[in-house]
C-alpha cells in the first residue's frame, strides 16, 4: 500500500489479523518464509479467500477539504483500478454536535448523481429506525462549547412529534451537555431527513460570569406555599408543593454571533402486525412427570420490529393453574 498525502493528515493502520499476513522476505506460495532469498520491501500475502482489514485515520491540521490517495501495487505494478480516494474536511467550530451518525443513503444518492465529485461525509443525522405507533423512541447526542472564554446559548426549533431536552440552555466555556431527542407519534408516519435547526448565539451575562451558574429549561425549583385550607384541629394552613422552572439568567446576545446548527432525523413509525398459523395448541396425552412439546409459528407481517411476550390468561377466578413451561420472548 502506498499512501499519497500532501498535507500529512491521513494514516493507515492495519488490524491485528492483518499483521499476521505481513512478510519482510520472499515466501513460496504454499510454504513458510524462505530465508535463503534476499529480503524485499514488506508485503502482504493473501491466499484465495483470505482478506485483510485496515483503518484509515484522519487528523486534519487545517479547516478545509483535504484529499489523499491509497495506491495498491499487485506484485510490482501499480494499477489505476486498485486505488482508493481519501476525502476529509477539517473544521474548527466553537460549537459542535457530537455522537451523531452518517446518513449512508443520502451519501450514496449524491455519489450516483456526481460520480466525479467526492464529498466529505457529513455526520449530522439521527437514525431512529423502526418505532411502533404510540411508543416513545429516544436517542442521545452531545453538544460541546470548545471556546475558552465564550458562553453559548442554544435553542432547538423542533415541533411535535419530536422533542428535544433540554430545548433551551447555556453552555459555559469548555463544557458539554447531553441532548435527548424523543419521538412519539400516535399515527403512522415516515420521516426522511427531517431537518431540525438549532440557533446558537454568544451571550454576555449581566453579572460576572463566575457568579452565574449553568442553566437550561430542565432545571426546576421546588417551594412549599401556604394554602387557605386547614386540617381539622390544625393551627397552621396546609402547605402545597409548587414546582417552577428556574428563570433564565439575564443576558445580552453578542451582535453578529448567531448561527445555526442542523440535525437530520429519520424514522419509520408504524403499527406492529403479526400472524399466527393456529389459534389452538393441542398437546398430546402426557404421562405424569413427562414432557410434551407442541410447535406453532408466529410471523411479523408489519413494517417495524415486533416485541412480544407470553402471558397466561386464566379462564376464571376458580380455574386451577397447572404447571407448565413459560418463557419470556422478546
Amino acid at each position: 500500500l502506498h499512501l499519497e498525502d500532501e498535507h500529512g493528515v491521513y494514516f493507515v493502520k492495519s488490524r491485528r489479523s492483518t499483521l499476521e499476513r505481513f512478510y519482510t522476505e520472499s515466501v513460496e506460495e504454499d510454504s513458510s518464509e524462505d530465508v535463503s532469498k534476499h529480503p524485499k520491501k514488506p508485503f502482504l500475502l493473501l491466499h484465495h479467500g483470505q482478506s485483510a482489514k485496515f483503518d484509515v485515520i484522519f487528523k486534519p491540521t487545517l479547516a478545509q477539504r483535504l484529499e489523499g490517495r491509497i495506491r495498491v501495487s499487485v506484485g510490482d505494478v501499480y494499477s489505476n483500478k486498485t486505488q482508493i480516494e481519501l476525502v476529509g474536511e477539517g473544521h474548527k467550530d466553537e460549537f459542535t454536535l457530537d455522537g451523531l451518525e452518517e446518513d449512508r443513503k443520502e451519501r450514496n444518492a449524491k455519489s450516483s448523481l456526481n460520480k466525479d465529485i467526492i464529498d466529505a461525509v457529513r455526520v449530522n443525522s439521527i437514525q431512529f429506525g423502526d418505532c411502533p405507533v404510540g411508543k416513545r423512541c429516544r436517542r442521545t447526542f452531545t453538544i460541546t462549547n470548545h471556546s475558552c472564554t465564550k458562553v453559548m446559548r442554544f435553542e432547538w426549533e423542533a415541533d411535535a412529534p419530536f422533542k428535544f431536552s433540554p430545548k433551551v440552555g447555556h453552555l459555559h466555556p469548555g463544557c458539554a451537555k447531553s441532548i435527548r431527542v424523543t419521538l412519539k407519534s400516535d399515527v403512522p408516519a415516515t420521516f426522511r431527513r427531517h431537518l431540525v435547526k438549532c440557533k446558537v448565539s454568544q451571550i454576555n451575562f449581566e453579572l460576572p460570569q463566575g457568579k452565574v451558574t449553568d442553566w437550561d429549561d430542565r432545571m426546576r425549583v421546588v417551594t412549599w406555599q401556604d394554602t387557605t385550607r386547614k386540617a381539622p384541629g390544625a393551627r397552621w394552613p396546609i402547605k402545597e408543593k409548587v414546582v417552577e422552572t428556574v428563570p433564565e439568567p439575564d443576558h445580552t446576545v453578542v451582535e453578529g454571533s448567531s448561527h445555526e446548527a442542523e440535525v437530520y432525523l429519520s424514522a419509520l413509525v408504524a403499527y406492529t402486525q403479526f400472524k399466527l398459523n393456529t389459534s389452538v395448541v393441542q398437546l398430546k396425552d402426557t404421562l405424569p412427570f413427562r414432557t410434551s412439546t407442541a410447535t406453532f409459528r408466529i410471523r411479523n407481517t408489519g413494517k417495524v420490529a415486533l416485541q412480544y411476550s407470553w402471558v397466561e390468561v386464566a379462564d376464571s377466578e376458580e380455574s386451577v393453574k397447572k404447571p407448565y413451561s413459560k418463557t419470556l420472548m422478546c
